[in-house]
């Protein structure tokens, strides 16, 4: 499993990569990570291009589907 933290709208927000097609979304919650979106992406085949692609999702989605 690969992550990635970053702010996004005032937000922390982190991006769990499975290294094959499967993403997760996530909050912390009381010191937890918790998912509110998850995703499959395929073909990608690198590190880079999947946090180029969950990157441009994210920037995608309404902020009530926070």
């Amino acid at each position: 499993m690969k992550h990635w933290e970053l702010e996004h709208n005032g937000e922390h927000i982190r991006i769990e990569w499975n290294e094959a097609a499967t993403f997760n979304l996530q909050y912390a919650i009381g010191g937890q990570w918790v998912d509110y979106h998850c995703f499959t992406c395929y073909d990608i085949e690198s590190e880079h291009e999947a946090l180029e692609y969950a990157h441009e999702l994210l920037t995608e989605l309404e902020p009530e589907e926070f």
